[in-house]
């Protein structure tokens, strides 16, 4: 008897209910933005639910209904995305976003105890075909006509981008003790914490670049952002685009797609160097990218 209650209060020493607040612990590392979308994912889920069910969280019910009831669950969800219009855009969501949001919520299940089989997905499941628009690609005419007459600040940011070839999510939370400056070219060492995939590398700015930048970088103290407007990377981020966004309604070349986003966007910049270094050499254009 004894033995059996020792070993019962070991194993409620070792018993901790998984929930969504422990899911948040568990994937506290990630970055910001990640973790922001994970639960923006479960959060249209739980949304979905409260309607249809009248409580936000099933997990208890899926947990003890069978394999089947769980994908006609999560069928009933897909479709609710695809068929419903969404507050911001007034169009359902793209069948891209719906695919993210569900890998998203896939994971969380799993964590909290659902696991459903990658084939039993495949053949369960219908998601509607993503389509790929063909996208914009930048001229050196949009270049000249956006950078004139932008805030400055933000022409410098963009020039720097464009040789770079840095996300905006990183070069936006650069600060000068990240810069070499000793150099005709300023040398940028993207330090792990702020790169994509949490993997540091090294990159540079152009002459033109660098000439523009060092004014500004005479004002700056070491741990001083260079470019960003806020310590959160993720409003950092929103910011540049907001100012970007504005300018290309002013000068005409706020062009969208047919999901209403704009055809030019911060990350046009990146990628129109990465079109150009990668015609000279396409392995160099990977690593200043950041590629895999």
């Amino acid at each position: 008897v004894l033995f059996d209650m020792e070993l019962k209060k070991r194993k409620n020493m070792l018993s901790n209910a998984r929930t969504k607040e422990t899911y948040r612990s568990k994937i506290s590392y990630q970055s910001k933005g990640s973790q922001s979308g994970v639960f923006l994912s479960i959060g249209n889920f739980e949304n979905y639910c409260m309607q249809q069910y009248g409580k936000a969280n099933i997990v208890p019910d899926m947990l003890e209904s069978t394999e089947l009831e769980r994908f006609d669950t999560l069928q009933l969800w897909i479709n609710y995305m695809n068929e419903t219009p969404t507050e911001r855009t007034g169009n359902p969501l793209d069948p891209a976003t719906i695919a993210m949001y569900f890998s998203r919520v896939k994971v969380y299940l799993h964590y909290m105890g659902i696991k459903l089989d990658t084939q039993d997905v495949k053949h369960e499941l219908s998601f509607k075909r993503v389509s790929q628009e063909e996208k914009y690609g930048l001229t050196l005419d949009d270049i000249n006509k956006i950078l004139d007459g932008i805030y400055y600040p933000m022409k410098v940011q963009l020039t720097c981008q464009l040789s770079s070839l840095m996300r905006v999510g990183e070069i936006v939370q650069i600060r000068k003790k990240h810069l070499i400056l000793d150099k005709e070219n300023i040398i940028v060492k993207i330090p792990s914490e702020i790169a994509k995939l949490k993997k540091a590398r090294t990159t540079f700015f152009s002459k033109e670049a660098s000439d523009l930048l060092r004014p500004k970088l005479k004002t700056l103290s070491a741990n001083d952002l260079v470019f960003g407007s806020h310590d959160d990377g993720i409003l950092a981020e929103q910011n540049s685009g907001q100012i970007l966004r504005r300018h290309l309604k002013r000068i005409g070349l706020d062009m969208k797609n047919s999901k209403g986003n704009n055809e030019i966007n911060t990350h046009s910049f990146r990628a129109y160097g990465i079109t150009k270094l990668s015609r000279d050499d396409a392995n160099f254009a990977k690593i200043l990218a950041g590629h895999k």
